[in-house]
């Protein structure tokens, strides 16, 4: 495919996490990025250097302070937004207003009513708006899914999603916006909300939950500890445990499914462990078993899967506004719970991680 037949594709937002997106678009033939946008010029800087350092042309790339302009770009027909939380759901809307297809990264929002008046203007406008939820795509939990979807384990009885990370006073320090219920969202929502939909995408749809949270660290508004029981609409129960204090750094994660027909555990620092891939009546090699280990290609599966579904309407796996408000809205369940010391039940009428402000009584 020639360079004019790409699908033009616009990022906004130049901090670390893109370069991981940049990575993986200069992987794919489908399509190329023709401009970036971020507040900071030497961030900007970085990211057009990887895109040279990856073979394209000096200056080929468009570089806007301003990402208005940047939506205004006639090549550009694909947004991908990777700022902030607080700023998703306005970015978004802008991107959409624009006739633009978007990608974004986790969380799509911080309200339950952007992230449905979000995926109903993607609807009406007839635009793809796609989220960032790679870790489904990783091979061992396409896996899992192939299991849970084929009947191989049969009934789904318990499952467990853990989150033992640092994040220090300092790096909390390195920008306003993080650690703020407003514009951060929590730490369930920023840095729990993969192993969340990881669990809902295993186990399906919640009835209820219950929460605690505690904070432990000054100088921010958001919890450190947050601790959950999850009731789910087939019968199966799920326990979330996270935080952000193991000391002295990251121990890991890890998502463990309990069923009648075997146990799934998969752990590690970056996920990649697998503890436990037992099902019965089903035999999986060593030799499979370190491939699955070894697989680190979940995002440019992503990016291929997204982009199919925007250049072709494929009918391939995609998360979309309304898939992932599933997580964004069980994590609104443990908030709200945590708030009102109760069991909360779904759907929620309405919630914001702002709303959390008024719970400094917690923990």
């Amino acid at each position: 495919m020639n360079k004019l037949m790409k699908l033009g594709i616009g990022i906004i937002g130049c901090g670390r996490i893109t370069e991981k997106h940049a990575a993986s678009l200069l992987r794919l033939g489908s399509a190329r990025v023709v401009a970036i946008s971020d507040l900071s010029a030497e961030r900007m800087e970085i990211i057009h250097r990887q895109l040279v350092q990856g073979g394209y042309t000096p200056g080929e790339v468009a570089m806007y302070p301003d990402y208005a302009d940047l939506l205004m770009h006639p090549e550009v027909k694909v947004i991908v937004i990777a700022t902030s939380s607080g700023r998703h759901a306005d970015m978004a809307g802008d991107a959409l207003i624009a006739g633009k297809h978007v990608i974004i990264e986790k969380p799509l929002a911080l309200t339950l009513e952007d992230t449905r008046l979000l995926s109903e203007l993607a609807s009406k406008r007839n635009l793809n708006l796609l989220v960032c939820h790679q870790m489904r795509y990783r091979l061992p939990m396409l896996r899992i899914k192939n299991y849970i979807d084929s009947g191989l384990l049969g009934e789904l009885y318990y499952g467990v999603a853990s989150i033992e990370i640092s994040r220090s006073p300092e790096y909390f320090r390195q920008a306003a916006w993080r650690g703020t219920w407003d514009q951060d969202g929590g730490m369930l929502l920023n840095q729990g909300i993969h192993l969340i939909d990881l669990l809902l995408w295993f186990l399906g749809d919640v009835e209820g939950a219950y929460g605690e949270l505690q904070k432990v660290q000054e100088g921010k508004e958001i919890e450190d500890v947050a601790l959950a029981v999850l009731s789910f609409q087939n019968g199966a129960k799920g326990l979330v445990e996270a935080n952000t204090i193991t000391r002295p750094g990251n121990f890991g994660y890890s998502i463990r499914v309990f069923a009648e027909k075997g146990t799934l555990i998969i752990s590690g620092a970056q996920l990649e462990h697998i503890e436990r891939f037992e099902v019965n009546g089903v035999q999986v090699a060593e030799e499979d078993l370190r491939q699955l280990e070894s697989d680190r290609d979940e995002q440019l599966r992503m990016y291929e899967a997204y982009l199919d579904r925007i250049s072709n309407g494929a009918e391939g796996m995609v998360v979309d506004a309304t898939e992932a408000g599933r997580s964004i809205e069980a994590i609104f369940a443990i908030y709200q719970s945590a708030l009102e010391g109760r069991r909360v039940t779904l759907p929620l009428v309405e919630f914001s991680s702002e709303d959390m402000r008024e719970g400094e009584r917690y923990g």
